[in-house]
């Protein structure tokens, strides 16, 4: 199967999962993912640094640009949510769980027809667990992911090299962009 009709399949796959018609995504070239140490600095200036499993900076020492380098495909998995100054910061939340059940569903896919080493990375922090992350440990092993930004990962910048831009703060619509890679 082509890659493009493989990604087109997942979507449709997670849309008819979640019931939403907010999911979309498009492929890029893993060559033109731009990495900078500045987006990781903000990961320091989080308030919840060193409390969630997926964040810096309990990542793994993995050298990212490497490891995106050793996958064939990548593609920009996004939502855009509508709000307005009521539902916003409701939608903040949601934008982001939905992103990240669109994602593990396109995993879900990915593995179900011959992808075995497909990963996928959120955007923003994991916000699986309502009362947050587990002192111990991470509650949601097998479903917890990483963000992007984690990665050093300047997403922004990243997808203007597609046409595709975000700008700050959102007006109308909230924007959540993470990563599938197989």
């Amino acid at each position: 199967m082509e890659k493009n009709d493989i990604l087109k399949n997942a979507l449709l796959d997670a849309k008819t999962e979640l019931n939403t018609t907010y999911l979309d995504g498009f492929l890029i070239d893993v060559a033109d993912l731009v990495f900078e140490e500045r987006v990781k600095m903000n990961c320091y200036y989080c308030g919840r640094y060193n409390s969630n499993w997926k964040c810096p900076p309990k990542l793994p020492d993995i050298d990212y640009p490497k490891m995106f380098q050793e996958f064939d495909y990548c593609a920009v998995v996004y939502v855009k949510v509508p709000f307005d100054k009521d539902t916003y910061a409701d939608i903040r939340n949601e934008s982001s769980l939905l992103l990240h059940k669109a994602l593990l569903q396109m995993e879900k896919y990915m593995w179900n027809h011959n992808n075995a080493t497909c990963i996928s990375f959120i955007g923003g922090g994991c916000k699986l667990c309502k009362n947050g992350c587990g002192a111990e440990r991470c509650n949601n092993p097998y479903m917890a992911r990483s963000p992007v930004e984690a990665t050093g990962i300047n997403i922004l910048k990243s997808m203007e090299k597609y046409k595709f831009f975000i700008t700050f703060p959102p007006k109308d619509k909230m924007t959540r962009c993470g990563l599938l890679l197989w």
